[in-house]
């Protein structure tokens, strides 16, 4: 199987890792910037143009201004996309990416949403399925950089913490808030994000920034008998109600084996992408 990444930044070379760590060697790379290939460790094809990828697999990981036109060209041609998220940052142009999908009948379009493979997530979901929605979930998402120029903490950030709440509580929010803000007067995004979900039986609060002093990415989730503590740094759920283990599991792996391999459902895929997007773009009434 040969295997393309479109971009080899900070995520693409990660996915490029996480691609020689699985097995997967035959890559080739279209980078519009000079490579350090020291840094990396191997060398591997390039090509000048993403359009001369001809690729079974394709890693789209570019900023999200320039996924339109690439997911696209690649659907159009049958091949399967994994998009890094968001997939666009509007509504109308990712549901042209899926309908472009199902025309053509060949080519699969897969999202990054990288927590839904998580171990932690899963467990947490197991609890829900137990013992009914939580009251609560606050979640903060907060570490130094990487600083975008591109997307806001809301998009960049933010983003993986709308996933995780859609795909726990399996609902839209009945009413939402947004607060973007910036911590760094020089950042050209908002750097800094809040947000207020409200759902039926739950209410999630996000906390998400870049320009914060140290890594926390750690979840409260308030039930009406006891609490779950998620801590994402650690792997690590600790419960009021049950003992739990969590293995040694890469989400990342989760995610990327899952792509290749066709196994996953395309439906959920979609709803989750597009319900992302519609909560994301959400104007906030504050």
């Amino acid at each position: 199987m040969r295997i393309g990444i479109v971009g080899l930044g900070y995520w693409g070379k990660i996915i490029l890792k996480n691609l020689r760590e699985l097995g997967y060697d035959n890559i080739v790379i279209c980078e519009s910037s000079p490579i350090d290939w020291s840094s990396i460790g191997s060398k591997y094809p390039e090509v000048n143009s993403y359009k001369e990828l001809n690729c079974e697999k394709v890693f789209v990981v570019t900023p999200p201004e320039s996924h339109f036109n690439i997911c696209s060209y690649f659907l159009e041609n049958g091949q399967d996309v994994f998009c890094e998220k968001p997939l666009t940052l509007d509504l109308s142009t990712s549901e042209t990416l899926y309908r472009i999908a199902k025309r053509k009948n060949k080519g699969s379009l897969f999202v990054d949403w990288i927590f839904t493979f998580n171990p932690c997530v899963e467990a947490i979901g197991k609890i829900i399925e137990c013992y009914g929605p939580p009251k609560n979930i606050m979640g903060n998402r907060l570490n130094y950089g990487p600083v975008r120029t591109d997307v806001s903490a809301r998009w960049d950030l933010a983003s993986h913490d709308v996933s995780i709440a859609l795909h726990l509580l399996r609902e839209m929010p009945i009413h939402i808030q947004w607060t973007d803000f910036r911590r760094n007067g020089l950042s050209t995004q908002a750097d800094s994000t809040v947000g207020v979900l409200s759902f039926e039986n739950t209410t999630v609060q996000i906390n998400a920034s870049w320009e914060y002093g140290k890594k926390d990415r750690t979840y409260t989730l308030e039930f009406d008998d006891g609490f779950v503590y998620w801590d994402d740094s650690t792997m690590s759920v600790k419960s009021d109600f049950c003992e739990l283990s969590i293995g040694p599991v890469s989400p990342l792996h989760n995610s990327i084996n899952s792509f290749i391999n066709d196994a996953f459902s395309k439906n959920e895929q979609e709803i989750l992408t597009l319900n992302t997007i519609k909560v994301l773009s959400h104007e906030s009434s504050i």
